[in-house]
């Protein structure tokens, strides 16, 4: 037989062997866990399950979202995440979405999962650039990036993916321009390239994508739109939003949104809709919208813009925002709108009687309006209280609209009120006792803070629904606070009167309070031991008052608590070592209180190794997470704990005016994010840590009024703080401070007679290779030229070539040395007098 005759015929066999064998794999061994009606169980594909086993190989997976991505687990369609085809064996599915924490970079080993159609990795931590290869997984109809840290460009092929409906790159850090090749995803159903750093021109080719219902390109960057007509093409959209993408030029872009037939939510916030000369053409004005919802805030629209709003406007519309512009008032057709629920018009210029303002919604929109915000406005004179208005309205938002000095008593005719704000409105009167009997279990927000409102504790039980949050701070009211309804979930008293007892706190009994704020009044008394009923506590705020006594042992109960105030009471005894237990402490301020006994911070503090999947892991508990502790002006001994160095998240630590003793932890420059540190008006002694030298955002400081000595260490930061910081401590010299430290007077006197012996070494040696290498130079320079001059022609010609040469080399060889000179000087010099 002919040997390529053999050679191919072999080959062919080989590949018929392979082929059978694979199939047979995949008709025993593939499927998602299901089967193919014959009872035969699947498992997937070796190369897939290898290519997830890479995609997990270098990623954090802190809540253990892979781990059934295990090695010795054949069968990855079972692994969490994963759908594989019944029939194949073929993963089809990997969802990794939400709630999972992967940290990390996305691996080109998904090329292999050739047969993947649905792809989602939003809401965790991937960085990096998103692979090019992503463009090779050509049965993709659903690719979800969104909300990670994503940076580098969008791939050109990502235009590959002709079969995509869903593609969701938002919540990025993606940058450079948009690719045109976007445009070839003409399956595309929703498109969100929001919130990232691109930047140019919108791809005209987006036009192309006709089958395109949702389009968000909210914040991407800077990026502009060259021409709007591309939209146009658009037919099937139903949601535009295109915030902060500048539409200045676009002249006529009403026109284009009114051939949007289906559109139904368009937002264009911040689009400088105001430098539009000719937003619409006089053939649009009768044309009709299905938009129910229109957000045009930020652009610095003025009433002449209710010109081209009107065509946008019908009774299909909801929802009509058009806050932070310039308008001073509103049209009266807005009150023919029978379909408005919601008007945002905070943050304006509107200078009316509120009485005119209200008259222009007296049509069929005063009955349909469940929501009215026109905050920080300038209206004039109050609503009389006789008026009926807005019977059916919801939710009032009429903060810092001058609707003093009386109160505003025609609010108690909106019956059916769940949300009211009318804070910073400089009322200055009491409120009528019936007020807080108007919306049995009904209201979810009230906000009356910053006004001057006084009279006596109002029954705040009754009136609240579920989780509802309560704002009456910064007024004049006073007496004992009484009942408070277990359903809140903020209240907020501070900067008031009041005064007697706290034991109503007691009274709240289901754990739903997560804010607690009675700071800056006089109550008194001691802080009741019920605290196991705030296990959602996240801030708790009493500074400011007369409270006193021990801190309760149910402190140990708030494991959610992040913020504890207490400063400038009289609470007292030791610290409770329960304390330990608020494990999600970020901020403590015990400041100005009477606290007595050892810093006995090191024991809230708990440092463990662990051994963990073969590998030794530090563990540090409680306290670790802290950003601000201030235990300043108590009655404080004992040594500062070394572990409190261990606290590397802390940015201010005050732990001045108590009785503290014995050395500053040597190690605590570890704590490299502090800003300021305060330690003064104790009686530490020793040397300040020329650890504290590595602290570089260190910028307040405050070590005065100890028993500290030695030279202060040098950096940037230490000597750049005044004396001031450092006076009371009769040991302690150098800069800043004007005494010197032992020996500085002798180097100072060696550096001002010009150098020290070893510089004068150093010196010397180097003018003596001078000397001898410009003597060895002249010699053979001499006699090469001598013998090139005397011999012949040919060699005088070589002297001049090599003379030009040499004299070029000769002189870059001085002023380097000349340079290297004049270091070595400014070097030795700098030694004696640097800080």
């Amino acid at each position: 037989m002919n040997p390529c005759v053999f050679i191919v015929f072999s080959l062919l066999l080989l590949l018929l062997e392979t082929t059978t064998a694979t199939n047979q794999l995949v008709v025993v061994g593939g499927g998602g866990g299901g089967g193919d009606g014959n009872g035969v169980t699947k498992k997937c594909l070796d190369n897939e399950r290898h290519a997830l086993l890479l995609f997990k190989a270098p990623l954090q997976d802190p809540f253990g979202c892979l781990y059934t991505w295990r090695a010795e687990e054949d069968d990855c369609c079972k692994w969490k995440g994963v759908t594989c085809n019944n029939k194949t064996g073929h993963v089809t599915e990997l969802d990794m979405s939400s709630s999972c924490g992967l940290e990390g970079e996305i691996s080109h080993s998904l090329v292999n999962l050739s047969y993947l159609n649905y792809l989602a990795l939003s809401s965790n931590i991937f960085h990096g650039t998103i692979p090019s290869i992503i463009g090779s997984l050509s049965q993709l109809r659903y690719f979800d990036l969104g909300f990670n840290n994503l940076n580098g460009t969008i791939p050109m092929s990502i235009g590959s993916l002709t079969k995509l409906r869903y593609l969701n790159l938002g919540h990025n850090n993606l940058n450079g321009a948009i690719p045109r090749s976007i445009g070839s995803l003409t399956e595309l159903r929703m498109l969100d390239l929001s919130y990232n750093s691109l930047y140019g021109t919108i791809p005209p080719e987006f036009g192309n994508l006709t089958n395109l219902q949702h389009l968000y390109l909210v914040s991407v960057g800077r990026c502009r739109v060259e021409k709007v007509e591309w939209l146009s093409h658009l037919s099937y959209l139903k949601e535009l939003l295109m915030d902060e993408i500048s539409l200045a030029k676009q002249n006529h872009w009403v026109d284009v949104i009114l051939r949007l037939r289906k559109l139904s939510y368009l937002s264009l916030q911040g689009c400088e809709l105001s430098h539009v000369m000719y937003p619409y053409s006089s053939s649009f004005l009768n044309s009709s919208s299905s938009i129910h919802t229109l957000d045009f805030s930020y652009n610095n629209l003025t009433s002449s813009m209710y010109r081209w709003l009107l065509p946008l406007t019908n009774n299909k519309l909801r929802v009509l925002v058009l806050s932070n512009n310039m308008l001073d008032g509103i049209p009266k057709y807005l009150g023919n709108l029978c379909g408005l629920t919601t008007l945002i018009l905070n943050n304006n210029s509107i200078v009316v009687e509120l009485r005119v303002f209200l008259n222009n919604l007296s049509g069929c929109a005063l009955l349909s309006l469940k929501t009215l915000d026109v905050s920080h406005n300038q209206f004039t004179r109050p609503l009389s209280d006789e008026i009926q208005i807005l019977t059916n309205l919801a939710y009032l938002d009429m903060s810092s609209c001058n609707l003093g000095p009386r109160f505003p008593t025609w609010i108690q005719t909106l019956k059916n009120l769940t949300y009211l704000d009318i804070s910073n409105n400089r009322i200055s009167d009491t409120i009528p006792l019936d007020f807080w009997d108007m919306w049995p279990y009904r209201l979810s927000y009230m906000n009356l803070s910053s006004n001057n409102i006084s009279g006596k504790t109002p029954d705040l039980s009754s009136n609240f629904d579920n989780r509802s949050m309560i704002d009456l701070s910064s007024n004049s009211f006073h007496g004992p606070i009484q009942h408070v309804s277990s359903s809140l979930r903020k209240l907020n008293l501070s900067r008031n009167k009041f005064n007697g007892g706290i034991s109503f706190l007691c009274e709240i009994v289901d754990g739903l309070l997560e804010f607690l704020d009675l700071s800056s009044n006089f109550l008194s008394g001691r802080l009741p031991n019920c605290l196991w009923n705030f296990k959602q506590l996240v801030v708790l705020n009493l500074k400011d008052n007369n409270l006193s006594g021990r801190l309760p042992p149910s402190i140990a109960s708030l494991i959610e608590l992040e913020v504890l105030y207490l400063y400038k009471n009289n609470f007292s005894g030791e610290l409770p070592l329960s304390l330990k237990n608020c494990t999600s402490l970020s901020f403590l301020n015990l400041g100005a209180n009477k606290f007595s006994g050892n810093a006995i911070l090191n024991q809230y503090i708990d440092h463990a190794i662990v051994k963990w999947q073969g590998d030794e892991r530090e563990f540090f508990r409680s306290l670790r997470l802290l950003k601000s502790i201030d235990l300043s002006s108590n009655n404080l001994t004992g040594q500062i704990p070394y572990q409190i160095t261990n606290l590397y998240a802390l940015i201010s630590l005050n732990l001045s005016k108590n009785s503290l003793i014995g050395e500053i932890p040597h190690n605590i420059g570890q704590i490299k994010q502090l800003l300021t540190l305060d330690l003064s008006r104790n009686n530490l002694s020793g040397q300040i840590p020329s650890s504290l030298s590595k602290m570089s955002l260190l910028n307040d400081l405050d070590m005065s009024f100890n028993n500290l000595s030695g030279r202060i260490p040098t950096s940037i930061q230490l000597q750049s703080f005044p004396p001031s910081r450092y006076d009371g401590n009769a040991g302690l010299c150098g800069p800043p401070l004007s005494r010197k430290c032992l020996g500085d007077e002798e180097s100072e006197a060696t550096s001002v007679n010009g150098k020290s012996e070893d510089d004068g070494e150093d010196i010397d040696e180097v003018w003596g290779w001078f000397y001898i290498g410009g003597a060895t130079g002249f010699v053979t320079g001499f006699w090469i030229a001598c013998g090139a001059l005397l011999l012949n022609h040919r060699g005088r010609r070589a002297f001049f070539h090599f003379y030009d040469s040499f004299k070029d080399w000769v002189y870059v060889k001085i002023v380097v040395f000349i340079a290297n000179l004049q270091r070595v000087r400014h070097t030795s010099f700098s030694s004696k007098f640097s800080f």
